[in-house]
């Protein structure tokens, strides 16, 4: 025969003859098993994309647009946005919700988001700010989604192209999340290439215990996407001196043990956003970072006090006009490309007047326990 096509088990002589294929069972079915995995991937890779829309690519106008030209006063709120519980069922490891929001209250902070991997963990308390991460990429391309309702699928567990990334991030957008690029950092996850090519996240993690680089705003904001900066500690367990108070299970303390999440110093209250006086709850916080109107900052070390932000306003001279309570090592005017426009050293106040050739200027304070970034003040009509 010119075809043989294995036929069915023979019993012969009390043993049983199986195909020449059953011994390749296993590799057929591994095989099998890829390829149905590719074939998904490459269909929802081909379907699910949103295409790039042509932005101006610039700031224009005579008008100056100051996200801060609503702040009363210098005194605001400490809100940390990016923080992990073990609320999922593969984290069980971390602390509860309870425990981070207590933490985080005697430290001083108004309010939190808890950002949970693939859900929206909705406890009992609900005063903390809902949101959650997507993506489980091997490369770490992550989004992350403040105050949104529903949690969106990861349909691209091993591969997301521009347009897929836009897609999802259009979603998190319908659905009254505000989009932030968690740590562009770590493993490269979002390059500056990649930023520009994509859309519909407001914010990035230029404070990240990952890298931290406030230069990667310019590299938007001059190429005319007017994206806001974000500070967070992207919290996943807190230092040994706090985690030693918990009364935790015994089988949570082994798992943090070989983890080797204990013992460490940990990332916590470091790095967060303030927003303006009485900006704290869900609503109102999501007011603030659609309009730009917080600060991201920086502490240096645990148990530093806090900096002081300043109150920032814009007079009918297109004069930018710095003034705080407190006296800052430097207080920077950053330009286009991130050109450092100017410099007042060892003071609480200093003026900056806008040229017509600025398209947007971002102000830096740096103070003795941290550093603070506004967000830009751009041109507009």
């Amino acid at each position: 025969m010119l075809l043989h096509v294995p036929g069915p088990m023979i019993e012969t002589e009390g043993k049983v003859v199986r195909p020449s294929l059953w011994k390749y069972r296993y590799p057929l079915f591994l095989i099998t098993l890829l390829g149905i995995l590719f074939t998904y991937q490459l269909a929802v890779v081909l379907l699910l994309r949103k295409p790039k829309q042509t932005i101006d690519g610039s700031f224009t106008g005579s008008k100056i647009l100051n996200p801060y030209e609503n702040w009363d006063n210098e005194k605001g709120e400490k809100i940390s946005l990016h923080t992990h519980s073990d609320e999922v069922w593969f984290t069980p490891e971390r602390h509860t919700v309870a425990e981070i929001t207590n933490e985080y209250k005697k430290e001083g902070f108004s309010n939190l988001a808890i950002t949970d991997y693939g859900q929206i963990s909705d406890t009992e308390d609900k005063t903390y700010i809902r949101g959650f991460e997507w993506g489980q990429n091997v490369k770490k391309r992550h989004i992350l989604a403040i105050g949104i309702k529903k949690a969106i699928y990861d349909f691209f567990p091993i591969y997301a192209s521009r347009e897929n990334l836009n897609w999802v991030m259009d979603r998190m957008k319908k659905l009254g999340g505000y989009v932030i690029l968690p740590h562009p950092k770590l493993f490269d996850s979002y390059s500056k290439e990649e930023m520009l090519s994509i859309e519909g996240f407001q914010a990035v993690e230029v404070y990240s215990p990952y890298g931290d680089d406030s230069k990667i705003l310019d590299s938007l904001l001059s190429n005319g996407k007017n994206v806001h900066c974000m500070a967070s500690d992207d919290l996943h367990y807190f230092p040994e001196t706090i985690v030693n108070k918990f009364d935790q299970p015994f089988w949570k303390d082994m798992i943090q043990t070989l983890g080797h999440q204990r013992g460490r110093k940990g990332e916590s209250f470091l790095r967060y956003v303030v927003t303006n006086a009485g900006i704290s709850n869900e609503s109102s916080v999501l007011q603030a970072l659609h309009s730009g109107s917080f600060f991201c900052v920086k502490k240096f070390f645990q148990g530093a006090e806090d900096p002081k932000v300043p109150l920032i306003r814009v007079n009918d001279k297109h004069q930018i006009q710095v003034a705080s309570k407190e006296r800052y090592l430097e207080i920077r005017f950053i330009g286009k490309m991130g050109e450092v426009l100017q410099v007042n050293p060892d003071t609480s106040t200093a003026t900056y007047e806008i040229l017509e050739s600025d398209p947007y200027v971002r102000v830096e304070l740096i103070a003795l326990t941290g550093s603070i970034l506004s967000n830009a003040i751009v041109r507009g009509q």
